[in-house]
């Protein structure tokens, strides 16, 4: 679902939903949550699973796979969870994984609903005598990396399009702990995936993290080589870790820096580029880093924890809580930053909207920043993308009661009436900003922007302007409703 957009580029909503009529004002105790994450870990089986898994083997057919011009059958595994507190025993067996810290960072920094998704999948090995055209003249090692490489988008793919089924549409917070560990050179076009996805979906944000320590990505390539028979030195897995990263000639490399800040920033710029028509997908990502030391000394990424925050944040706040921004916010369950370091580095990742966690005297580990990655003013702050989310989430929930009904004037008034009833709300309390209503915000709903033929398709428009906080401009929400999207 899609609805959001500044006011030079309003985006629709996919059609699907149809009003009919219940002729009162929407209870608003009943709120659009933003506190909700998914913890999703998508990884390669070096070997094929037995018919005796403990978790139920299932099959998906992955077309575009390289080394198999027809396409492949991949086996894969699936387990979902959702808590609702940190509960121990749900991890038996896997305290060598950073799931469980991962899952225990939330919930001590305020998290109180979980879902975690755990996808585990095997491509078959390609036939080298069926090779045809310049697959055939590709070193063997590469085209590998490349069947690999696609398989892991589309499991990506494949699960993040389910998380409504998992989620029951509740999931508003995207954390994927295991995309620096997967294949690094992937990662820039993991986060525009993740991005995009959740911009698509409307108030979804992908808590994203800058990279790890080196010493995490060789242990990742250890894993693999021993998985596949092999023990490599540590600067054998360091080449063996890196080398795919800079193997593009869009890599830069940089030695002024740690590898793992020079990692992040490729990563940013990457990412940028590969969405540099889509800024406002951008708004979709809060980048944070530097990697955190739980409690038992396991180096994880701060995601998880940040996403704890978030929750936290919210309600700590007010009813809108998701207006402030979650800033200056002790973090939890932290023994320690994996890495400290200079100043010069440091300002580097500032300036490319990286939001740091910082050791502060009194208050332990904080979080340092609030940003997006989009440079846009108006999507710059976490804080104003979510709410941003919030409420274009809301006023869809908010109008579900008018299943059915025709768009008529007395439609469009009650809808118009509903929703500057829930905005009007929201400049009370502090989200939108203006001395009067009219300086907060605008909804039309009328023959301007439903004329006839809108209405013969059997749709409904309703195009809304607010004001939020930290902001110098208005945000155009333009929700469509109906059979058909009409341009």
């Amino acid at each position: 679902m899609d609805f959001i957009g500044s006011d030079s580029d309003a985006l629709e909503l996919r059609p699907g939903l149809v009003f009919g009529a219940v002729d009162r004002l929407p209870r608003h105790d009943t709120r659009v949550r933003t506190d909700v994450a998914c913890l999703l870990r998508v990884r390669r089986s070096a070997a094929p699973f037995g018919e005796d898994e403990e978790l139920e083997l299932q099959r998906a057919f992955v077309q575009q796979l390289p080394g198999s011009p027809d396409g492949a059958e991949c086996q894969f595994t699936l387990r979902y969870r959702r808590m609702a507190r940190w509960e121990e025993e749900q991890f038996a067996g896997e305290y060598r994984t950073r799931h469980p810290a991962l899952a225990r960072m939330y919930f001590r920094n305020g998290g109180s609903d979980l879902h975690l998704i755990d996808l585990s999948f095997y491509v078959p090995p390609f036939d080298p005598s069926q090779l045809e055209g310049a697959e055939a003249e590709l070193d063997p090692v590469e085209l590998a990396e490349q069947r690999e490489a696609a398989a892991i988008l589309h499991f990506h793919l494949w699960a993040l399009e389910r998380l409504d089924d998992f989620g029951d549409g509740v999931i508003n917070q995207v954390v994927l702990p295991e995309l620096w560990t997967c294949q690094v050179h992937l990662l820039p076009r993991l986060w525009a995936l993740v991005a995009g996805f959740c911009r698509a979906s409307g108030n979804r944000f992908f808590v994203a993290s800058g990279a790890p320590p080196l010493s995490v990505l060789q242990q990742e390539e250890r894993l693999r080589a021993r998985a596949e028979g092999f023990e490599l030195s540590d600067d054998e897995l360091t080449v063996q870790a890196l080398v795919p990263w800079y193997r593009a000639e869009r890599w830069q490399r940089r030695e002024d820096v740690p590898v793992e800040v020079a990692l992040t920033l490729d990563a940013l710029a990457a990412s940028r580029a590969i969405l540099a028509r889509q800024e406002v997908t951008l708004s979709s990502i809060g980048v944070y880093w530097p990697w955190v030391q739980d409690l038992k000394g396991m180096l994880v990424p701060p995601t998880a924890a940040v996403s704890g925050v978030f929750a936290r944040s919210d309600d700590e706040n007010g009813p809108v809580g998701v207006m402030k921004p979650p800033a200056n916010e002790e973090v939890k369950g932290i023994l320690d930053l994996a890495q400290h370091i200079d100043e010069q580095p440091t300002n580097m990742l500032q300036r490319e909207a990286v939001n740091l966690l910082h050791t502060r005297v009194g208050k332990g580990v904080v979080v340092w920043g609030a940003r997006t990655l989009c440079e846009d003013p108006t999507w710059r702050f976490v804080n104003v993308r979510r709410l941003i989310g919030y409420i274009g989430k809301q006023i869809e929930f908010d109008n579900q009661w008018a299943v059915f009904e025709s768009n008529d004037e007395s439609l469009r008034q009650r809808v118009a009436r509903d929703v500057r009833y829930f905005l009007k709300d929201l400049w009370e309390k502090g989200a939108l900003q203006g001395e009067i209503p009219s300086e907060a915000f605008v909804v039309v709903c009328n023959n301007e922007n439903n004329p006839q033929s809108v209405i013969d398709a059997g749709t409904l428009v309703v195009d809304v302007w607010v004001n939020p906080v930290q902001t110098n401009e208005f945000v155009h929400l333009k929700l469509t409703y109906g059979d058909e999207v009409v341009d």
